[in-house]
């Protein structure tokens, strides 16, 4: 499955995204919802990943966010692996008693640590609740695109994307690895991580192997 990653300013062009998505991950604090337009956003769809990353809000904030778009029907919610144990806790909790699932994300925007850095990231989400590990690290060297597959191993659900040109590979071959979905920007809005590709392009690929 391919997820729209959304993160406009502009309510009208979320709403035009999701017309035609099959999933999306609305990045709530950079789209500058409030808590009425993510009710409304969140209403419109029932396949949407809700995140909202720690740039510009309080936690308080962050959470009292989150669960509005749980309240309006999010399928995911994606918590920073670095949160607050407490929030963590509070916001997992409250997701999987409205049926939604928990994502723990670890992001690093420099590298990609070494395999058994990795394997632990992996340990701990899992601890911390998780129902899909996300990773998302900048690839310097095909060793690092070799490390993300690797994580594939692990008996969890798993999504392990490499940033940069050189990890393109990885948002390719993520849904033959078993992850769920696999994150693409939509055709006519900027992209919200370093190497992600257009909708039209991934599914062009996909269509030829």
């Amino acid at each position: 499955m391919l997820c729209i990653a959304i993160a406009d300013k502009n309510i009208e062009t979320i709403k035009a995204q999701l017309k035609e998505a099959e999933m999306a991950e609305i990045r709530i604090e950079s789209c500058r919802l409030n808590k009425e337009t993510t009710a409304e956003v969140f209403k419109l769809h029932k396949n949407l990943i809700a995140t909202c990353r720690p740039e510009g809000v309080t936690d308080a904030q962050r959470m009292e966010l989150l669960k509005v778009a749980i309240d309006n029907g999010a399928a995911w919610v994606d918590i920073e692996i670095e949160s607050d144990r407490a929030f963590t806790n509070e916001l997992a909790a409250y997701a999987k008693a409205k049926g939604c699932k928990v994502i723990i994300s670890y992001h690093d925007y420099n590298k990609t640590p070494s395999v058994i850095e990795l394997n632990k990231i992996v340990d701990n989400s899992i601890e911390m609740g998780a129902e899909l590990v996300k990773m998302a690290t900048m690839v310097i060297t095909e060793k690092d695109n070799a490390a993300l597959i690797s994580m594939y191993n692990h008996n969890v659900p798993m999504l392990a994307l490499g940033m940069g040109q050189l990890g393109t590979i990885t948002r390719i071959g993520a849904l033959k690895f078993g992850a769920p979905f696999t994150f693409v920007s939509g055709d006519n809005i900027e992209q919200t991580a370093p190497g992600q590709l257009k909708i039209s392009v991934v599914k062009n690929i996909l269509s030829n192997l």
